[in-house]
């Protein structure tokens, strides 16, 4: 029987390990070289992706505080609009707090009853509103509606048992004998739909936006503000556009003189 020398032996076994030792060490380079390649390939797209990541959170924060804004402006203007009502029309010093009390006891004077609003535009077509109150409560046709604040709105239509009909001196084609406060020029107001009128001037009559529109008759209340004049110089009369002082689509509560 023959045997290998122990020198060959131990020679085959070291450069087995050697082998290994080489594979692994080149194994090792060539993963490097290619996750480097990898990473390299790869770091655009994700410098890429962070950039849109980056700039969606940026529109979206620009957004929130778009809608936020819009928010704030919304409230401010209605809360403009309410302050603004209350400045054209107080009337003999009136309080809220009179105002509550009287919408509490449902009558402010002798003579007027206080109602709520059943339906208004665009439920109740051709500016028409439908209140609560009817001919039980004394309510009689062309009775006179306003608001708690004094502006005056329109005259009752149709009158039943518990319920009234309303229709607004801004109906379409509806007109209302009026006086310009600036200068005390008598008007017609003519209605155009949707809490707006239409008012036909002299050239020579002087008028700006914001001027209020009284009723003729002697309380002299407000009935409608000028909202653009349309002037033409080939014309020899000028297009006035005013609208009603209160927001005729979110009605609450009117007073109703018998």
């Amino acid at each position: 029987m023959n045997y290998l020398p122990k020198n060959k032996l131990k020679h085959s076994y070291f450069n087995r390990i050697l082998i290994l030792i080489i594979v692994f060490v080149l194994g090792a380079i060539v993963f490097s070289l290619i996750d480097s390649v990898i990473i390299s390939s790869v770091s655009p797209l994700w410098k890429t992706e962070n950039i849109v990541i980056k700039k969606f959170q940026n529109w979206n924060s620009i957004f929130d505080s778009q809608k936020k804004l819009w928010e704030e402006n919304t409230f401010l203007k209605e809360k403009v609009s309410s302050l603004e009502l209350t400045i054209l029309a107080l009337s003999g010093g009136k309080t809220q707090e009179e105002v509550l009390l009287e919408l509490a006891g449902r009558k402010q004077r002798p003579d007027t009853v206080i109602s709520t609003v059943l339906t208004r535009p665009p439920q109740s077509p051709y500016d028409s509103i439908v209140i609560d109150v009817g001919f039980r409560d004394s309510i009689t046709l062309g009775a006179e509606v306003s608001l708690p604040e004094g502006p005056v709105l329109g005259l009752v239509s149709e009158v039943l048992p518990r319920s009234s009909k309303v229709k607004l001196f801004s109906s379409n084609g509806e007109e209302t004998s009026a006086i310009l406060e600036r200068g005390n020029v008598p008007v017609t107001l003519v209605g155009s739909g949707g809490g707006n009128f239409k008012i036909a001037l002299p050239q020579d009559v002087a008028i700006e936006e914001g001027d209020r529109i009284l009723s003729a008759d002697i309380t002299g209340r407000l009935v409608a503000v000028v909202g653009e004049v349309n002037v033409s110089p080939t014309d020899s009369f000028k297009e006035v556009l005013a609208k009603s002082p209160t927001n005729i689509f979110s009605l609450r509560f009117v007073f109703v003189t018998p």
